[in-house]
């Protein structure tokens, strides 16, 4: 049955200069900011309540008596009958914790359903981008039925950024503009008493249309109640009504979803989520092809909400593509992916998997990964995914880059540079210990001695040296068999060179002519 509330004011007609009533304001209590609107705005630090707790609650650039209260990083709630270009289209501004003002457009502004006919007065705004995590969305009460909401205790907020108190005295499922386009709406009610009260209790006025009204949730974190719709008098009485915000939970969370987010209960049972990865292939080289799939699972027993996966890399290492069924990806910047899904059941687990054409140049690749939901702890981890290196990445910054190019016309073609010290784009012929990259043989006190640079990780590198000597030099090919009482070692070059050793075998000298020569191979 419709309960037309003929008599009741539309909190968004004329506005009067004038603010959210308070029975003994003070600004220095009442004011949720100092310095509001100015460009220098500021947090009270003795306001009433703690602010840092409502960054959530924004104020329009251009009408700034309205403050819609976020629900997610992208979505606010608002009162329908109170659209009008300067909503839609809009700048809306919050105040985060750290003291930035950030801004954001209003894209879009949706009606919510009456759960009867048409429209109710609450409406879901959805901004051109999602807010930083200094600027925390609402959870919304959810108790177990209308009576348990009574006399709950309410942060009211309203015109001109100022805050009083009520308490929630009763519902209604009302018209709130008697047969026009809006339908029923069920409100809930708080009273203001003209004469007697404590010096914090509010009543709305014109103009205080959309604002949301708080209870205090668990851990004293602010919790949407509702949203300023109308008032009416009764005697000495002021009847205040809010659009009863938990009622149409299910129908935001319904706008929500497609953007991976759904309404943030205040009571919920906790569970727990977990992260897990493998590579393929299982060993990734530097400059080749490979993936990374990361495992989010939700590991508890109870549904979960808002679930979401960060994955941050450092710049320039980032992936070409991140992917992950039935859940939504948005590149936050550069280096930065959101993974997120509205509700996660029990169990239930997705593969996220981030995808490189060309692995950074890097030992070893570390991500950022975040992992939260609105009923799970949040989690950081800086998994470390090792990069074998690779002649690719070696070469990558060669203007001839094939393995028996030569593009500083030395002599020696890339792949006996990168297997001996070389830098293969300059000429050069010497290490920075001033030593040879070229092999060097030589006779030393009755001894032969053969000695070149090597790569102290040649096998991880897939890089073979084969030593071959022969008395007959077309038959050197081949000849891996060294020459009586030969012996290999390796030892550091002095001054150290970073990444190579240098490989001596020495074998007692006679009156054989031997050829020797190295043989550099490689198999990634």
């Amino acid at each position: 049955m419709k309960h037309p509330l003929r008599y009741l004011l539309l909190l968004a007609f004329t506005l009067p200069a004038s603010s959210l009533e308070i029975r003994s304001y003070n600004p220095a209590l009442h004011d949720r900011f100092l310095n509001f609107n100015t460009g220098n705005d500021a947090g009270n630090p003795t306001f009433l309540y703690d602010w840092t707790k409502f960054t959530g609650l924004g104020w329009f650039a251009t009408s700034a008596h309205r403050q819609p209260g976020l629900v997610s990083p992208r979505h606010a709630v608002w009162a329908t009958h109170h659209v009008s270009p300067v909503v839609l289209g809009a700048s809306v501004k919050f105040l985060a914790s750290n003291g930035a003002i950030i801004q954001r457009t209003v894209t879009s502004m949706t009606p919510i359903a009456s759960d009867i006919s048409g429209d109710s007065d609450l409406s879901i705004l959805t901004f051109s981008a999602a807010l930083p995590s200094t600027v925390k969305p609402f959870r919304y009460l959810n108790l177990a039925n209308d009576a348990a909401y009574i006399g709950t205790p309410l942060m009211v907020f309203g015109f001109q950024a100022k805050a009083g108190q009520g308490a929630i005295a009763g519902f209604l499922v009302g018209d709130l503009d008697g047969g026009g386009p809006q339908g029923d709406t069920k409100f809930c009610r708080f009273d203001y008493n003209g004469l007697t009260g404590t010096p914090d209790d509010a009543y709305l006025i014109v103009g205080d249309s959309g604002t949301p009204s708080f209870a205090s949730g668990p851990g004293g974190e602010p919790a949407i109640v509702g949203t300023h719709s109308t008032f009416m008098e009764a005697g000495s009485i002021i009847q205040n009504y809010d659009t009863f915000v938990p009622n149409y939970a299910t129908k935001l969370d319904a706008q929500m979803a497609a953007l991976g987010y759904r309404m943030r209960p205040a009571n919920f049972t906790a569970t727990t989520l977990g992260l897990s990865s493998v590579t393929d292939p299982a060993e990734l080289r530097q400059a080749y092809p490979g993936s990374i799939e990361f495992t989010f699972a939700n590991t508890g027993g109870q549904l979960t909400g808002n679930a979401e996966l960060i994955l941050d890399f450092a710049a320039g290492q980032a992936p070409v593509s991140v992917t992950a069924s039935g859940w939504v990806v948005e590149q936050v910047d550069a280096d930065t992916w959101s993974v997120r899904k509205a509700t996660v059941a029990a169990a239930e687990s997705v593969v996220v998997e981030a995808a490189w054409s060309s692995m950074p140049a890097l030992a070893t690749l570390t991500v950022s990964a975040t992992i939260q939901s609105d009923t799970a702890s949040t989690t950081l981890t800086n998994p470390g995914f090792a990069l074998k290196p690779t002649y690719a990445a070696w070469s990558a910054g060669l203007p001839q880059i094939g393995q028996d190019d030569d593009p500083d016309q030395d002599g020696m073609i890339n792949l006996l540079e990168y297997a001996l010290g070389g830098e293969g784009n300059s000429g050069s012929m010497l290490l920075s210990s001033g030593d040879s990259i070229l092999p060097r043989l030589a006779e030393e006190a009755g001894n032969i001695i053969l000695s070149y640079p090597e790569r102290s990780d040649a096998a991880v590198r897939g890089l073979s040296y084969q030593v071959e000597t022969s008395t007959d030099l077309l038959a050197l090919a081949g000849a891996t068999t060294l020459p009586p009482g030969a012996v290999s070692s390796t030892q550091a070059f002095v001054p150290a060179v970073p990444g190579f050793v240098k490989r001596t075998i020495i074998w007692p000298a006679d009156s054989t002519l031997r050829f020797a020569r190295v043989k550099v191979e490689l198999s990634e």
